[in-house]
Order: C-alpha cells, then sequence, then structure tokens
C-alpha cells in the first residue's frame, strides 16, 4: 500500500484562533487584554506572535476583573484622543475566569463602550457533563451584552470565521445604526491547544480577505428653534457621555450649560461652574422654564430634582432608547440637534447665571486657595488642587472624590477629565486608570477614596515583563465609607450601626501594599506637602496617601452656601463678603 505524506499543519485551535485575531486586528482593534489559562492558550500563542510583528499591543493581566477594567480604561482612551471609544478586546480561558468579566462588562455596556469578549470555551462533548473549569458561558453577561457568537469547535478557518469578527465588532461599534457595548465571540477549542513545533505562524493575512465596510448610519439634526421653544429660558444640563456638540448648542443659543466635569464640554464658553451651589438658589431657579438634557447627569440631588419638576419643560437629546428620564417628565426626545440660529429672546440670561457663578467661585477660592502651607488636606483643597494640575489626564473615583471635584471645579474647563459613571461605582478605578495610561500614552493622576482603592488594590501588580503605566493615585483617606455620613445613614439616630455597617473602615496599611507591589509611597499631611508632591512629574506607578478628617457637612456647606454666612475650615470659619 501507498502513503500519502501530508505537510505539517497547526491545529485547528490555532487556526481558528489566528483567523479571529487577524480579522479583529481588520477591523480595527488594537489593543488586547490577556488573561493566562489553558483552553484559551492558542490565543496566546496567536497573540505573542502578533505582537512581536507589531500589528497589536497586548496587556497581560492576572485577574480577569482587573482585566475588563483595564480595557474599559484603554477604550475610554479613544474618547480623550478623539471623542470616541475605542474597540478593545479581552480574551480568556474558560469557567469562573468568564465570570470574573461580569462588572467590567456592565460598566462599559451602561458607558457604550465597544469591548470585544472573546473567551475560550469546552467544545460541546464536555459540557454539562461534569467536566473541570466548564460553565455555560454562552448567555453569562445577559442584558449587558449587545450579541453573542457561539463559535462551536472544529469549525473551518475560513473567511467565514473571520466575518463573524467583523460583525461582532461593527456591533460593538454600534454599527450600522445601533448602540455601542460589549459583545461576546464564545469560541469552543478541542485538544490539542499548542501550534505545530516545526511551523511559524503567519500573521501577515487572514484568509477572509478584506473585511467588510460598515458605515454609520446617518441621524437627522432637529433645528433648535424646533426642538426647544425660543421663548423660554434654557438651561442645558450635560452629564457624562455628553454630546460635545452640547458646547456649540449653549454657545449658539446664549444660554447656560450646567456640566458634569467629565462631560467634555466644559471648555465651553457658556459653561457655568458650580451647578450645585446654583440650583440650590431659588431666585435663580425658580426662573428656568425649560431644559435640554443631553449625557447622563448623575452627581447631585438639585439636578434630578429640577429634571422632575412638573412646571419645567424638559427635552432629551439622546441617540438610543435608554434615554435619560428617571423622574418620567420628558416631553420630547430628539437623536441630535442642530444649534441655534440666534440668542436667546433674554439677553441677561446666561448674564445672571455667570455672575452668580463668579461669587461661588470666589467663595470656593476662600476655602481652598487661601490654604496655609501648614494646613492639613481637606476633600475639597485636594480636589481644587487635582483639578487645577494640568500636566496630566485626571481619572476621578466614585462617591465623595467625584462630588468634590464636581463643587470645586471652576476657571478654565477641561477635557481630560473621566469617571466610570456607567454604573458609578467603586470597582476597578485603578485597573480603569492602568488601561487610560496605556491607551492614551501619557501619564494620569487618580484622585479616589480609599475604599475605593482598596476594592481594586490587587491591580497594581505588574508582571516583570510589562510596560509600567505612568498612574499615580491620590487616595484621600477619610477612613471609610464617608458618603454615607451625609445621607440618611449618617443621622444621629442610626449611629450604632454606621461604623460597622455603613464606613467599613479598613485596618489596612497603604504603605504596606505600596511596598508588596513595588509601588513608590508618599504620605502627605499638609497642603504645602500636596502642592509640592504635584509639582512632579508622574512617573511610573506611585501612591500619594492623604489622611483627611471625616467631615459630612463639607460638601453640603459649599451646595449650600448661600443660605450661610460662614464656611467651616476645620475648627475656624470664613466670613463671606456680600450678598449671594
Amino acid at each position: 500500500m501507498m502513503t500519502v505524506s501530508r505537510s505539517p499543519q497547526h491545529p485547528p485551535s490555532i487556526t481558528v484562533a489566528r483567523e479571529l485575531i487577524l480579522a479583529l486586528h481588520s477591523c480595527g482593534v488594537r489593543d488586547v487584554v490577556y488573561c493566562p489559562g489553558s483552553r484559551s492558550a492558542p490565543f496566546a500563542y496567536v497573540l505573542s506572535a502578533v505582537e512581536a510583528a507589531g500589528h497589536m499591543r497586548v496587556h497581560i493581566r492576572l485577574d480577569e476583573r482587573n482585566a475588563a477594567f483595564v480595557a474599559v480604561g484603554l477604550s475610554r482612551a479613544g474618547l480623550l484622543a478623539s471623542g470616541r471609544a475605542r474597540p478593545v478586546a479581552v480574551v480568556t480561558t474558560s469557567g469562573g475566569a468568564v465570570a470574573e468579566l461580569h462588572a467590567g462588562v456592565a460598566e462599559a455596556s451602561h458607558s457604550r463602550l465597544p469591548l470585544i469578549i472573546v473567551s475560550a470555551d469546552r467544545p460541546f462533548e464536555m459540557r454539562d457533563v461534569g467536566a473541570s473549569q466548564t460553565t455555560t458561558q454562552v448567555g453569562i453577561f445577559a442584558s449587558h451584552i449587545r450579541h453573542t457568537w457561539d463559535i462551536p469547535a472544529g469549525i473551518d478557518a475560513d473567511h467565514r470565521c473571520g466575518r463573524v469578527a467583523a460583525r461582532a465588532v461593527a456591533v460593538a461599534r454600534g454599527l450600522p445604526a445601533g448602540v455601542p457595548g460589549p459583545v461576546h465571540l464564545n469560541v469552543g477549542l478541542r485538544d490539542p491547544l499548542v501550534p505545530h513545533p516545526g511551523l511559524s505562524l503567519d500573521v501577515e493575512q487572514s484568509t477572509a480577505g478584506a473585511m467588510v465596510a460598515v458605515s454609520r448610519g446617518e441621524v437627522a439634526e432637529v433645528p433648535w428653534e424646533e426642538a426647544l421653544d425660543p421663548t423660554l429660558r434654557t438651561v442645558i444640563v450635560a452629564g457624562d457621555g455628553a454630546d460635545r456638540r452640547s458646547a456649540e448648542w449653549a454657545e449658539a443659543a446664549h444660554v447656560p450649560l450646567l456640566a458634569e466635569p467629565t462631560s467634555g464640554v466644559t471648555l465651553s464658553s457658556a459653561w457655568v461652574a458650580h451647578q450645585q451651589s446654583l440650583l440650590n438658589i431659588p431666585e435663580l431657579t425658580q426662573q428656568i422654564e425649560q431644559v435640554l438634557v443631553t449625557g447622563r447627569p448623575t452627581l447631585s440631588r438639585v439636578v434630578s430634582a429640577l429634571l422632575a419638576r412638573d412646571d419645567v419643560r424638559i427635552v432629551v437629546q439622546s441617540g438610543d432608547s435608554e434615554w435619560v428620564d428617571v423622574a418620567g417628565r420628558a416631553s420630547l426626545v430628539i437623536p441630535a440637534l442642530r444649534a441655534a440660529t440666534a440668542h436667546h429672546e433674554d439677553a441677561t440670561w446666561l448674564d445672571q447665571w455667570r455672575s452668580r457663578g463668579a461669587k461661588v467661585s470666589a467663595a470656593v477660592d476662600m476655602i481652598t486657595c487661601k490654604c496655609d502651607d501648614a494646613d492639613a488636606p481637606t476633600l475639597l483643597s485636594v480636589a481644587d488642587a487635582l483639578w487645577n494640575v494640568r500636566d496630566t489626564a485626571l481619572l476621578i473615583g466614585a462617591s465623595n472624590a467625584i462630588r468634590a471635584v464636581d463643587l470645586i471645579a471652576r476657571g478654565e474647563g477641561r477635557s481630560d477629565c473621566i469617571s466610570n459613571r456607567g454604573l458609578a461605582g467603586i470597582d476597578g478605578t485603578i485597573s480603569t486608570a492602568f488601561g487610560l495610561a496605556w491607551g492614551s500614552d501619557r501619564p494620569l493622576r487618580v484622585m479616589l477614596g480609599d475604599l475605593t482603592f482598596f476594592h481594586d488594590a490587587s491591580a497594581l501588580a505588574c508582571a516583570p515583563e510589562e510596560e509600567l503605566p505612568h498612574v499615580q493615585c491620590v487616595v484621600v483617606d477619610d477612613g471609610g465609607g464617608a458618603i454615607f455620613a451625609s445621607l440618611e445613614h449618617g443621622r444621629a439616630e442610626y449611629q450604632d450601626m454606621y461604623e460597622r455597617w455603613f464606613a467599613t473602615r479598613q485596618d489596612v496599611s497603604i504603605e504596606a501594599l505600596a511596598q508588596a507591589y513595588g509601588v513608590s509611597y508618599e504620605r502627605v499631611d499638609t497642603v504645602g506637602q500636596l502642592r509640592e508632591v504635584l509639582t512632579k512629574p508622574v512617573r511610573g506607578r506611585s501612591i500619594v496617601h492623604v489622611p483627611v478628617q471625616r467631615n459630612p457637612d463639607l460638601l453640603s456647606e459649599v451646595a449650600h452656601f448661600y443660605t450661610q454666612k460662614t464656611f467651616s475650615k476645620d475648627s475656624e470659619s470664613i466670613e463671606l463678603e456680600g450678598s449671594y
């Protein structure tokens, strides 16, 4: 019998992984976060070759939860560069590893970030039979995923495989007409999971050929004069993820732009700072007759109260069906808006807000800028210092940190201020910072509370072979979850429960954690020390530890300062001049 020799080939697990990765690259994916594992090993071999060829950057993270938030940061880096989030892939092994991604996937879903989750899975014959590291991965992310594709083990690595990946990237980006967000490629892989030892991996060309081009559908702009009543006194409320054109809308109509610090539009000449303080002034808010909402405003109850009023016309600009209308008061929802052709009829309207805002700024200056170098830092003085340092981008943690920045942000706005406001949780803040620094190729400072820091401290770890990000974590340590002290739970009648059930102070040394992870550490006990630290460039990973006194009334004092004659400053007080 004559035998026919066959040329050696890579096993199907390798060829499928190669086809999917090259298709992702062809569709614009340039960053991949990889988590080590056995079932996902074919992707490791392919990604190593792709990275060596200079086609992609691969970030290897031990913990899948950290990895998901690194991908969130990498995607958000696109917002800093171009105003549009970038598609980023995350690759994991099978089993519990996939479930660990869920918190980051949920944040990406609510923040409209195009993540492509690639989970390796066991072949179908090993599912539901008690095999190790095997669970139901299809559908594991439920409604947080835009679409899921289950690619069976043994599929031919031909053009159809690549086209599935191309479709996944398009859906993640919201193309041709949809809502951007995470997608899931679940890939069954059968042994062997290693390449043929005598063959190189060709990563220069996909068998799928040129990828299908998917265009973004055009959205018709509604003229300002059709959507908004030009006779009504109008303000624009811009939350996180606001349409960047809202700056133009406010300037063209000459109306106040009340923008949160992460809205991306505080550079507008129509931005009026201190929205929380100004909306607590009855003679101003009672004059508001119409509100245009863009993005997701989530930082203050006074904004929520404004959007719940039944005597104010609410217009919402939103590109998808999950428009912001918590109180159910919206009169009109529009996908896009064309700027006004003339100023508002009341020429003094914007000037009234600017005048009041200037008085609040003067009062905030008295609290934050008049501090002596020997004074102990406060939450507000740290927020003020970080808002005004412009040599790095700024990531702000949830809870009191972002609210403090919202209260003190003034002067020149900035477009490089970011926060995870999709679900507004403390999850993954340090991981997000690493992704942002890697994705933007620039240093980054992070303002975060002690619990936010501890929640993601393991993200500080970096393997020796990995590129170190330039990230400085400024930890405002007030001994636990101080935000609860300003809520109902902080009332005197609940004090017997407060510390254990809400504050949850952690008896952990930040300095020792920094040493364990090889991160530089500096403790700051005075305003002068803080100012000095922030003059130094951010290089590598560092922690600036700022212990502060827990003051549950501090933020409220600024938000309601117009009713007070003084501001407290530790045990002293500052007299305010003039009528506010």
